[in-house]
């Protein structure tokens, strides 16, 4: 048995023995052209015809294209916020509920609908103008202080 084992064992190391690897990089890690390659003044894609496309930026950000859009219109950055504020406001007690009439208050719900319009400031940071982050922050903000005051409240 032991001898069956040193034979599947010996087939193994000529397996691994016969690997190759070659690197068939152009550059160097540090940048440089390697010798190799270095007769090669123009690369292939050069005498190809036709326009050449650009090659996309294949940085961390590379899926994302900055451009400005155009909003929606009768709709604005103003109302997602107050559409998104106004259901924690609802859970808060702070105004009635639309169908009953009577003021409810669930904590755990309106913590939240105050998470979700922070994580819309955030996914939204650096493209918001200064009027539409203050807006952000003063809803924020004023949302936050009903929450700890409804949380501190005894009873």
């Amino acid at each position: 048995m032991v001898e069956e084992e040193r034979g599947t064992d010996r087939a193994e190391d000529k397996l691994r023995t016969e690997f190759k690897v070659t690197d068939r990089r152009h550059f160097t890690a540090d940048g440089q052209r390697r010798a190799e390659f270095a007769e090669d003044e123009e690369p292939a894609e050069a005498h190809s015809e036709g326009p050449k496309a650009a090659e996309p930026d294949r940085g961390p950000r590379a899926q994302f294209e900055r451009r400005p859009l155009d909003e929606p219109e009768g709709v604005d950055f103003t109302m997602l916020v107050n559409a998104m504020a106004q259901p924690a406001l609802l859970f808060l007690g702070e105004i009635p509920h639309p169908s009953s009439g009577q003021r409810q208050l669930d904590l755990e719900q309106a913590r939240i609908q105050i998470d979700m319009l922070d994580v819309l400031r955030v996914k939204c940071r650096g493209n918001l103008s200064s009027q539409e982050e203050g807006l952000v922050e003063r809803v924020l903000y004023e949302l936050r202080m009903l929450y700890v005051a409804r949380t501190s409240k005894p009873g």
